[in-house]
């Protein structure tokens, strides 16, 4: 079995955690605004009160009158005790009405920070588990945390990191497990059990991720079947949990919601056409959203050559499995969301359903940094500093409001229409990276200048958002974070200041303890 991780490893992992989260706390948006995140934060809510059903949205009429989310529960159980706390704070601090309801959704907001940072600790904690450096790890660690659209959606209260979080303790723990011997040691059953719950964890938040997590469990290998038990246990008891949910909402077992999406009429898009669209496409393209991820091709393909050849048998057997999981897992999520009619995810920032697979295939941009000759560090630098410039567009400015900017929404036209955002996704005029920096460059000349928007107006909240509609066009010039957000409504900005300064200045503190402890690990090894 690999050589099990020491305590600087588990000391930089740790850091890894703070520090990530300590950057996405200082750039979170604070606010929950997407239809599908207001529906899980009202499901969440309404779960603390003995209740699944929620206020009409992004909803369907059960049989007995009421309106139901379409999208499954597992990240409104999870998001329970931090939906319960903002709540709280919001009652004790005597919020009322829809200040109330946009104070405890400020606080809700933060779970996906929480869960990135984790999904950052566990992949450093993974590639230096296969064999990789602590520096190389750490740099990719990075790759992917900040030049990819993992950074955006740690913003978001969208069940996607949580899927990728999932997905990657599935994979990770089957492939250190596969490296056991003969006997279930006690360090196989503990992976077994993580890679359990990691599956669990990703089908329940999403009933799609099963076929890509049952692919990920190749990385358990098939020399003794043993092994599949547990893992297979976690998923069975995520179909029964979908199960059970199912039937509580509409009274029948099989009924997700979803209706024609569900079944093969929701897959027609022509696969050539979703592929481009999912990597190539100037709107959606992962290749330009992040870049590094190139890099993934040369480290997944070292990834898989004969475990003979890795310099620690032990090590090379896990990341074998692992690489041919990865690719496996890969080519699953492509195809099913390639052939998917609304493969884009709109409105969303990048290729969202392919969230999950990037932690999987930056374990490849890893191995890709090992040894990697002076060319390929060049390459990498050049990547991964075009990949920040991209993903820094997505964070400052919120994408709704990007697609209110360009006309894009309110639609005009029914998300399964060929057409849809067909400019958006195609133009290379038109892509939200250009579109984003854009207003970007322009929202913060304004601030420079002391122009910025002001919200409060009179006038009806709208249900869903808990603003005017004055005050969600003000929000058009906006910069996507709370401390700014709360300068808009008139909050004194001496403090606010002073707040965003002291988490800067705490997250460059644990950057550099990160790197630090990395180093010590690479000293530790000569």
């Amino acid at each position: 079995m690999s050589a099990p991780v020491g305590p600087g490893t588990r000391r930089t992992a740790r850091l890894v955690a703070l520090a990530a989260f300590l950057v996405f706390a200082l750039t979170g948006g604070g606010r929950i605004a997407g239809s599908d995140e207001v529906t899980m934060f009202e499901l969440s809510r309404a779960m603390l009160h003995g209740r699944i059903d929620v206020p009409e949205g992004a909803t369907l009429r059960g049989p007995d009158g009421r309106f139901y989310s379409k999208n499954t529960a597992g990240q409104a159980v999870l998001a329970m005790p931090l939906v319960g706390a903002a709540e709280f704070a919001a009652r004790a601090a005597r919020f009322r009405d829809e200040k109330a309801v946009l104070a405890a959704r400020f606080g809700a907001s933060f779970l996906n920070a929480a869960i990135t940072a984790l999904l950052l600790a566990a992949f450093y904690a993974f590639a230096r588990r296969l064999g990789v450096k602590p520096r190389s790890a750490l740099a990719a660690t990075a790759l992917l945390g900040f030049t990819t659209p993992v950074w955006v959606y740690a913003k978001s209260f969208m069940a996607d990191p949580l899927q990728a979080l999932g997905l990657l303790l599935a994979l990770g723990n089957a492939a250190l497990a596969s490296a056991g011997g003969a006997r279930a040691l006690p360090d196989e059953r503990r992976r077994l059990l993580f890679c359990a719950f990691g599956a669990f964890l990703a089908v329940s938040v999403k009933l799609p991720m099963l076929p890509i997590v049952l692919l990920a469990l190749t990385a358990l290998g098939f020399r003794r079947l043993s092994r599949w038990i547990i893992p297979l246990a976690g998923v069975a008891l995520a179909g029964l949990g979908h199960l059970a949910y199912n039937l509580a909402r509409f009274g029948n077992l099989l009924e997700t919601g979803y209706g024609a999406q569900a079944s093969a009429g929701g897959f027609s898009t022509p696969l050539p056409v979703g592929l481009y669209g999912l990597l190539l496409s100037p709107g959606k393209g992962i290749v330009w959203f992040a870049p590094a991820i190139v890099l993934a091709l040369s480290g997944v393909a070292g990834m898989l050559r004969p475990r003979a050849q890795s310099r620690e048998p032990r090590h090379g057997e896990a990341a074998h499995n692992a690489g041919v999981a990865i690719v496996l897992a890969s080519i699953a999520g492509l195809v099913e969301y390639g052939t998917f009619e609304q493969w884009a995810a709109d409105g969303s920032w990048g290729p969202r359903y392919l969230l999950p697979l990037l932690a999987p295939a930056f374990l490849g941009v890893a191995f890709a940094l090992d040894h990697a000759t002076r060319a390929r560090k060049r390459l990498a630098w050049a990547l991964g500093i075009a990949g920040l410039v991209v993903t820094l567009g997505g964070v400052g400015v919120y994408f709704g409001a990007e697609m209110r900017a360009t006309g894009d929404y309110p639609y005009t036209m029914a998300m399964n229409d060929p057409r849809f955002m067909e400019r958006s996704h195609f133009n290379p005029r038109y892509t939200p990276i250009v579109v984003h920096w854009r207003m970007l460059a322009a929202d913060l000349a304004a601030h420079a200048r002391g122009e910025m928007p002001r919200i409060g107006a009179a006038g009806a909240a709208d249900a869903r958002l808990g603003i005017s509609a004055t005050d969600q066009q003000a929000l058009v010039n906006a910069i996507d974070v709370w401390w700014l957000y709360a300068r808009y409504a008139g909050l004194p900005g001496a403090p606010l200041t002073a707040a965003a300064l002291a988490l800067l200045a705490s997250a460059i503190a644990a950057a550099v303890a990160t790197r630090r402890a990395a180093a010590a690990e690479e000293a530790a090894r000569a």
